[in-house]
This record gives structure tokens, sequence and C-alpha cells, in this order.
């Protein structure tokens, strides 16, 4: 079901609110994205330092477990094979005896070079160490054939030809395994240099980057700051703008309800008269007089209610603190005129009022809440097979009292339940006369007293419209008859 609006014109509250609505949403994403960026910033500077920092570990790691343990195990091999060299060039000149003791001392060496460089390449090796490597196991093979060579010469009992072994072809095989050691320590020296050198750098680059980053943090924060302190600023001058149109609008509603209450005013009191009058020239036809008695209480009626909204809208839109009505006698008084106004198949009217009381506004206000409502109801049910009102009266919380009327209509679609308390929205396609005034009278008047307006509905069952009304402070509720009054039309 669509929703028609008689006259666009009266939507400008509307169109303003949504277009406040739009400008909060474009506010809103802006302060997000200015927030974001700061965050941002903040966030990448804290990425690079991370990101950085791990780099820096990364080398500081290279150099812990992988240079300097190269280093120290190569450098105990050498030292082995120095103390390799000194004992070797002794040993001619011992006896058979300490022979043994300088042999058993020197496999032990050559076990240590063995154990340290099997350590050395159990370690993570730079680009090229191995290749460098490569020749080392060669020299110390060399080596170890010199010893046995010497040995077997000093076992034969050539003295001289293993003195001379041992200072020549010894040393030599020594010397150049000693040479290799000292290349290769000299390589993983030359990593440290750089991982150190290296680590420096990165560090003094990610501090000057840190600065920068957190300067530009600083500046967007800033930019940030000054971009969200004129977006408030726009934001507080749209708010007064929209405040005044909204009391440039109230003031104009407020002149144009005394105006229309002041314009029904007049002819009212001029048909009151004219009723009089013809009820003196009626005296002699009973049926003409009780049709006068009805035309002038019907006035009357219209009077009460005129003069309530005109006291409502000369207040600025504001309740009377004043103002009690009992809440049955309204009720009934807009029952008995529903009763005798509707001239074709009239409806019952049940009221269910057993303890109703007053309520805190003035009668003419409630007696249009109730009018609104029950001529609503009368009015859409002109095609019913069943004609039924329900007027009850039920406590609230929060010191309030609740009104239901329920019909036996056609129902409200659930999409159009919201939208016909607003002005001059009805039902497409509705064939009742009408210009969608009544129900947003009715929240209009309901939430200026402090109260509430809804409706239940279910199609092709009927409707329940509801509202509630304070309480005067005073609690000054009658006692009412155990009893609901019922009201049904007569024949």
């Amino acid at each position: 079901m669509r929703v028609t609006r008689l006259d666009d014109r009266e939507a400008l509250p509307i169109r303003n609110e949504g277009l406040m609505d739009g400008k909060d949403a474009r506010y809103s994403r802006r302060l997000l994205i200015a927030f974001a960026m700061v965050a941002l910033t903040f966030i990448l500077g804290t990425l690079y330092e991370n990101w950085r920092t791990l780099e820096i570990g990364a080398q500081t790691q290279t150099v812990a477990k992988n240079a300097l343990p190269s280093m120290e195990h190569l450098s105990a091999a050498d030292d082995a094979l120095r103390d390799i060299e000194v004992a070797s060039s002794h040993y001619v000149s011992l006896g058979p005896e300490r022979r043994a003791e300088a042999r058993t001392e020197i496999g032990h060496k050559l076990h240590a070079i063995d154990t340290e460089l099997t350590a050395y390449l159990n370690l993570e090796a730079f680009p090229g160490e191995r290749d460098l490597y490569a020749q080392t196991p060669g020299l110390l093979r060399t080596v170890d054939d010199s010893l046995r060579h010497m040995y077997d010469e000093a076992e034969d009992g050539h003295a001289d030809a293993a003195q001379k072994i041992a200072e020549n072809e010894l040393r030599s095989a020594i010397e150049m395994a000693v040479d290799d050691m000292q290349r290769l320590i000299a390589f993983n020296t030359t990593h440290v240099y750089e991982s150190t050198s290296r680590i420096d750098t990165l560090r003094e680059r990610t501090a000057e980057t840190a600065i920068a980053l957190d300067g530009l943090a600083v500046l967007v924060a800033i930019g940030a700051m000054v971009w969200v302190l004129r977006l408030f600023r726009v934001h507080t001058r749209l708010l007064r703008e929209h405040g005044e149109l909204l009391e440039r609008r109230a003031n104009e509603l407020e002149m144009f309800g005394k105006r229309v209450a002041h314009d029904l005013l007049s002819p009212l009191s001029a048909l009151t008269y004219c009723l009089g009058a013809f009820k003196r020239a009626s005296e002699s036809d009973p049926q003409l007089q009780d049709a006068m008695t009805r035309a002038r209480t019907c006035v009357q009626r219209a009077q009460t209610m005129v003069d309530g909204i005109f006291e409502f809208a000369r207040a600025g839109g504001r309740p009377d603190s004043n103002a009690r009505t009992d809440i049955r006698e309204a009720i009934e008084q807009v029952a008995e005129e529903v009763r005798a106004s509707d001239s074709r198949d009239r409806p019952d009217i049940d009221i269910d009022a057993p303890d109703a009381g007053k309520a805190a506004c003035s009668r003419g206000v409630l007696v249009s809440l109730l009018t609104n409502l029950m001529r609503n109801a009368t009015k859409y049910m002109n095609d019913s097979p069943m004609r039924k009102i329900a007027v009850r009266v039920r406590p609230h919380h929060d010191g309030l009292v609740r009104i239901e009327v329920e019909d036996t209509g056609p129902g409200i679609a659930r999409e159009l339940r919201d939208a016909i308390f607003e002005p001059y929205v009805r039902a497409e396609g509705a064939t009742q006369p009408g210009l969608g005034l009544g129900l947003a009278t009715v929240k209009r008047l309901c939430t200026a007293h402090g109260g509430e307006v809804g409706v239940r509905s279910t199609l092709g069952r009927g409707s329940t419209f509801w509202f509630t009304m304070p309480r005067p402070k005073e609690d000054d509720v009658e006692e009412a008859p155990p009893s609901s009054l019922r009201v049904r039309r007569i024949g």
C-alpha cells in the first residue's frame, strides 16, 4: 500500500528534518575520516618502526648465532694446530716413553680440531663461505700425513730425517692449514663488521623516520582537529538555523491555530443564535424541537472543542497545568454525538471505563482526541458487515491513563501504520472524505501533553487506536461505579 501526501508544501519541516539527517550523516563520515587518518598515521609509524626493529633483530641474530660462533670454533681449531706444531718440534728429541705421551696429546689436539670444525659446519653459512672452506679438509689431511711420516721415521731410528720432516714438511702443512683457518675467521669478521654497520644504519634511519612519522602524525592530528572544529562550527550554525526555522514554523502554526479557532467561533456563535430563534419558532412541533435540541447540543460540543484548541494554541502549544477533565463524561458526550449524527447503519458503541477518573487536559482537547478517533473509526466501517466500536480506559505507568478506541473496520497495512499520524497522509485509493489531518491532530495534542499515540491493526479484522494522557498531579480521581457503561444505537 502506498502513502499519498495531499499537500507536499506542508511537508517542509519533514524535508528539513531529512536534510538535517543527511548533513548529520555527512559530518559523521567526515569525523570518522579525520580520526581514521590520525589513527592510520600512528599505525603506519608503529608498523614501520616494528619492521625496522625486526630487521635489526635479524642482523643481530646473524652476528650472535652465526658469525661469532663460527669465529670461536675456527679460533679453537687454529689454536689446536699451533699446539701440534709446538709439540711436533720437540718430538724427535724425546725418549721413547715421552714420545708416546706426545703422540697421545697430539691425537687429542687432532680430535679437538675435528670437533670444532664439525660444530662450525653445523652453523648457517654466509654466501660463499662453504666454497672457501672446501680446501680445508685436504690441508688437514696433509698435516695428518706429515705427522705419520714423522712418527715412522722416528720409530725406524732415523732421527735426523724425522726432525727434518717436523721442521719442514709438517711445519709447512700446519702453516697452510692455519692460514686457511685465518681466512675463514677473517671472512666471518668481515660479516660481523658489515652486520654491525648495517645495524647502526638501520637504527639511525629508523630513528629519523620515526621522528618524521611522529611529526606527520602530529600535523595530521592538528589538521584533523582544525577540520573537526570547523565542522562543529558549521554544524552548530546549521542546527541554529534549523532551530530558528522550526521556531518560525511553530509560530506560524500557532498563529494559524489561533486564527482558525477565532474564525470558527464566529460562525458557531451566529449558528447558536439562529438555532435559538428556530427553537422558539418550533415549540409547536415536538419532532422539530427535538432535532433543534440535538443541533444545539452538537454546536455546543463543537464550540467546546474549538475553545480547547484555541486555549491550547494561545498557550503556545503548551497545555494548561490547571486543566482537569472527567474522562467518562467526555467519552459519553462524544459517543452520544457519534451515535446521533451518523445517519445510516449506526455503530454499536461499548464503553468500558470503570475507573476512568480525570485527565490533565482541557475538556476541548480530550473531546477533540476522542472525536477524531471515534469518527475516523465510524467513517472507515461503512463497508464492514459488523459495525462496532469499543472504548476502553486503562491505567498506565508513570501517572498516565490509556484510552483505546477499537473498531471492526478493514484494518491498516503495516507499512502505513507509522505514516498515518503525519499531516496530509492517507492510504492510496481511500474513498472516504477527509484531508488526513485528524490523526496528525491527535498525535500533536498527545505529545504536547506528554502522552503517546499508537495503533494495533489486523487486516480484515479491525484496528485499535490508543493514546495516553497524564493524570492530574494531585491524583483527584473520582471513584466510578464498578460496572461499565454500555451505549448502543437506538433502533
